[in-house]
């Protein structure tokens, strides 16, 4: 299993007016982290597409739990790894951590592996991850 790990500093526009992290924005470094990691085993967006026709990775259910808050100039770093392949879809489970090891949250993604499906109301269709793509996040 590969794991993506990525540092940063929380700044203000992070932050409520409390001075801590404001939730949406965990989202948001959970689909950054995410792509990074898809991008770090050779499966960009534009790499997926050309090796497996694939348009994308919706998600169908995220969620955090969270440990200690994160503030205005906390030195932060997340690692992100694929927990589960299950058929066509996959969870990415990324942990928070403060610089002086504290946990701050875990969170994950459950995406879903799509092509394109004009006959369909979305247009996408899933199918299965395919074994040459999953193998990429093996050592």
């Amino acid at each position: 299993m590969r794991e993506y790990r990525t540092e940063f500093v929380v700044e203000w526009a992070h932050c409520d007016a409390a001075g801590i992290v404001f939730y949406p924005y965990f989202y948001t470094w959970f689909d950054q982290a995410t792509e990074r990691l898809f991008s770090a085993n050779a499966l960009s967006y534009p790499e997926m597409e050309r090796d497996f026709g694939v348009s994308g990775m919706p998600l169908l259910e995220t969620g955090a739990t969270f440990r200690n808050a994160c503030r205005l100039g906390n030195r932060l770093t997340m690692a992100s790894h694929v927990s589960e392949w299950a058929g066509k879809v996959f969870t990415v489970a990324h942990a928070l951590s403060h610089a002086d090891g504290r946990p701050a949250l875990e969170g994950f993604e459950k995406r879903v592996w799509v092509t394109p499906a004009p006959d369909r109301p979305a247009g996408f269709r899933a199918i299965p991850v395919p074994e040459e793509a999953r193998a990429r996040f093996v050592d």
